[in-house]
This record gives structure tokens, C-alpha cells and sequence, in this order.
């Protein structure tokens, strides 16, 4: 996948993968061989309303201790969640072989997202593509969707500043609960992500202005899922502009500072 970005003309990545960070020491170790800058991220699925809410957190650290037992409760909870999907997917005549997905996330530390059973999914026939997948059987409120149960936006938000990491909400505009905003920079939220694939030309200016308003910075990228995606076409196309890096850069050298100060 480091490979791929580059190819595509990515020079600074981030790898920001669904509540674990496994994968982060090979992405980091094939930036560097490519010259490429690097920094570890993750996206966190907090759960409001019984809708998911994805918390993005760039860190210095690539192994936060601070977080091990949440992620590895949260990757369990995905799984939890993927076998009621399974078992209504079966109910429904679209069975899927749900024991190897878990069986192999569970023994690498990876988490049982939807895009995982959506491709599971697309390879036993009961689907044309992913977002076929997630239009007719596990999209919210699909037949076979099951909301998830989980930590509160803000308590993800307060849980990545204490592992020294930097936080931001995830394409906001898909989100679109603007009003979430104020009470989460009050949490320590640090960033919101304006530039995204499905962000338009006004949604990217409606959100820049929220973040000087609330004394925020911005990030962005592409939110590559793989070739197969419907948004394949933005790996390297869509992404963070050098110099609204530098700012989110500097939060994240403040925030681990402060947290090894605290030490």
C-alpha cells in the first residue's frame, strides 16, 4: 500500500487504519526506505446515538500503551458486531464464511470493519461491489446492519490527547453533526478534516472556517480503502496542502511534549 502511494505521488503519508496500529512499524519501515515522511495515525469508531463516529489521532509514538486495552475491547467488539451481521446476513440468503475474517484478524491484530464483510460479501456473490455491498445489505440502516455500542466521541477524543496524540474528526461533512464540534474542542479536540474525497469546494471552506472559529487546525487525505473502492481515484489526488501541514505537525510535537513533561 506504501508502495501504491508513492507511485501515486504521496511524499508525506499517514496510515490511519479502523482501531489498531499493527500496521504501522512495516508501513513506517517502507516510507522510509522510499524516502518518504511519515506519520503513524489511526482512526478510532467512537459511537454516538448508536452511530459511528470516526476520531482520527496522529501520534509520534506508534505502539501507545495508553490505548492497548481500548483498541484490543474495541477490535473485539467489531467482531462481536461482524457475527450478528453474519448471522442476519444468513437469515436473509446472503451467507458469508464470517470464521476466517475473524480468525485471521484476531490473530493479527486487525480489526472486522464492514469493508470486510462488504468484500466478503462481493466474493460469495451477493454483491457487485463494495458499495453495492453496503447499499443493499450492511449500509446504515441496511437489512443486516447492526449499530454499534461504544466510548463517546469526547471520551476518544480525551483518550488520544493523554497517549500524546493529536485528534481530528473524520470527514465531518458525511458526519454532519456540526453541532458536535464546540463540545469537542472544549474535550481537546486539535484538528477537523476538511480535505477529503467527498468533501466539496463549499464544504471545505464551511469547514476551515469552523476551525479558525474554534481555534482549530485542519488536516486531510485521501481515506484509501483499497483499489476496489469507491475512492480509489483520490490516492494521491486528494490531500493535506504542505502548508496546512506544518500546523498540524506543530500541535502534534506540543501535545507529546506535554505528555512527557507530565512524566
Amino acid at each position: 500500500m506504501v508502495e501504491h502511494a508513492h507511485a501515486a505521488g504521496v511524499r508525506t503519508l499517514s496510515v490511519t487504519d479502523h482501531d489498531t496500529m499493527v500496521g504501522v512499524p512495516a508501513a513506517a519501515a517502507a516510507a522510509s526506505r522510499l524516502g518518504m515522511e511519515f506519520l503513524p495515525g489511526i482512526e478510532v469508531t467512537a459511537v454516538l446515538e448508536r452511530h459511528d463516529v470516526h476520531v482520527l489521532g496522529y501520534f509520534l509514538d506508534p505502539a501507545p500503551s495508553a490505548l492497548d486495552s481500548f483498541l484490543q475491547a474495541q477490535r473485539e467488539d467489531r467482531i462481536v458486531r461482524a457475527r450478528k451481521m453474519s448471522k442476519l446476513l444468513r437469515v436473509l440468503g446472503a451467507p458469508i464464511d464470517i470464521d476466517p475474517i475473524v480468525d485471521s484478524a484476531a490473530a493479527e491484530g486487525r480489526s472486522v470493519a464492514r469493508p470486510v464483510l462488504a468484500r466478503a460479501l462481493v466474493e460469495a456473490g451477493h454483491a457487485t461491489s463494495v458499495k453495492d455491498a453496503f447499499d443493499r445489505w450492511i449500509g446504515d440502516g441496511g437489512p443486516a446492519y447492526v449499530a454499534r455500542e461504544g466510548s463517546s466521541p469526547a471520551d476518544v477524543v480525551r483518550l488520544i490527547s493523554r497517549a500524546g496524540g493529536v485528534s481530528a474528526i473524520a470527514h465531518p461533512g458525511l458526519l454532519n453533526r456540526d453541532d458536535l464540534i464546540p463540545s469537542l474542542a472544549k474535550a481537546g479536540l486539535t484538528a477537523l478534516e476538511v480535505y477529503h474525497p467527498e468533501h466539496n469546494a463549499s464544504m471545505r471552506s464551511h469547514y476551515r472556517k469552523l476551525a479558525i472559529q474554534h481555534e482549530l487546525v485542519v488536516c486531510g487525505g485521501s481515506d484509501f480503502h483499497g483499489d476496489r473502492h469507491h475512492r480509489a481515484a483520490s490516492l494521491g489526488s486528494v490531500g493535506l496542502p504542505r502548508e496546512a501541514f506544518l500546523p498540524l505537525l506543530q500541535r502534534l510535537v506540543l501535545a507529546h511534549s506535554v505528555i512527557h513533561a507530565d512524566q
